[in-house]
């Protein structure tokens, strides 16, 4: 089938990484984490459907089959616009999930305060990130880059081919795909670092700990 269009790239690069990631959470005991490894998945689908052109064709009739018994049944227009939203709303249910989280967590205190930390650094790091990526990775220096080094020795036969037919828009669009997702997971992990640090002292500021079956205990729990 060949390299997949720049558009497509752009949209499963991060996507696939997301998905996988999130696939991890949930065998690890993030049930909460379901929805958007739903979400990712059909973000990924709609994009090769939408500009692989085979696969649009396809994916066109078989929408017009699910439209047509959509009209005959509310339950399945409901779920078709459920995954509509879900496609274009992953945040969101990042962020549900984080509260789901902290809601079935036996220490909510600890637990809001990491998860608030780690996803508002995700998305500092990830809005940073789409505000400059673009600047720095793109077509026009992925071909500077290439022309300068095609007659080296080990690269040079990669260079060429990335000067060939649009591959260097192609290539741009996989290493800011993946420079995407290593800040996004990056700033996750710094934030709740930092949060937990916050947490750990706020919870002991509060009279906040916890006893040997993790059950979170206070001052007048010890007291007992």
């Amino acid at each position: 089938m060949g390299i997949p269009t720049v558009e497509v790239l752009e949209v499963c690069v991060p996507s696939t990484v997301f998905l996988y990631n999130n696939v991890r959470k949930v065998e690890n005991g993030e049930k909460a984490r379901g929805t958007v490894v739903f979400a990712q998945g059909a973000k990924i689908a709609e994009a090769v459907a939408k500009y692989h052109d085979s696969t649009a064709k396809n994916a066109s009739e078989a929408f017009n089959i699910f439209g047509k018994y959509a009209k005959e049944s509310k339950v399945l227009d409901y779920a078709g616009k459920g995954v509509n939203w879900a496609t274009h709303n992953v945040n969101p249910l990042i962020c549900a999930s984080g509260v789901y989280k902290t809601l079935t967590s036996d220490d909510k205190v600890h637990t809001g305060i990491t998860q608030l930390g780690a996803i508002s650094g995700m998305f500092l790091g990830e809005g940073l990130m789409k505000m400059n990526m673009s600047k720095v990775i793109n077509e026009q220096n992925i071909t500077k880059l290439a022309e300068g080094l095609k007659d080296a020795k080990g690269i040079g036969s990669i260079a060429q081919t990335l000067l060939k037919n649009n591959n260097g828009g192609k290539a741009a669009a996989i290493i800011k795909g993946i420079a995407f997702v290593c800040a996004s997971m990056a700033s996750y992990s710094l934030g709740e670092r930092l949060a937990t640090k916050v947490a750990d002292n706020l919870c002991k500021d509060m009279g906040v700990e916890e006893d040997n079956n993790n059950t979170p205990m206070t001052k007048i729990d010890r007291m007992v």
